[in-house]
């Protein structure tokens, strides 16, 4: 399901400002993913409300998130774009930017059980 390589990303963005923008999009989604009523929608929709603001996040949780964007609860945005570029390429272009994997490691999820965020993440069902 990969990006399209005419597809734009922004480039050189950071990971919380890529995070910034993913959540204020996905926060405005909120009523449609209401209106579907399915069991994946709800777990989408239980993610994104417990979404902290940037500055109550950290690293791992947003390399969490970004995550989900490619591979979990918010997959389903995958080439939703918020008139700039696709969720998929903030996800991307940041995890880029920084020198990160997209996946994570046993040990960074065992650091994340201590995440609020926990519950709603795929990965911890997986």
């Amino acid at each position: 399901m990969g990006l399209q390589p005419d597809d734009l990303k922004p480039l050189g963005i950071s990971l919380s400002d890529a995070y910034a923008n993913v959540r204020a999009w996905y926060s405005s989604q909120i009523q449609a993913l209401a209106e579907r009523g399915d069991a994946y929608s709800r777990r989408s929709m239980e993610l994104i409300q417990h979404l902290p603001p940037s500055g109550f996040i950290s690293e791992l949780e947003i390399r969490a998130v970004l995550g989900e964007v490619l591979y979990g609860h918010l997959e389903w945005a995958y080439h939703q774009s918020d008139g700039y570029f696709k969720m998929a390429a903030y996800a991307h272009a940041a995890l880029n930017a920084a020198g990160l994997p997209i996946s994570l490691t046993p040990q960074e999820k065992g650091q994340l059980m201590q995440s609020k965020l926990w519950p709603f993440l795929q990965i911890s069902r997986t």
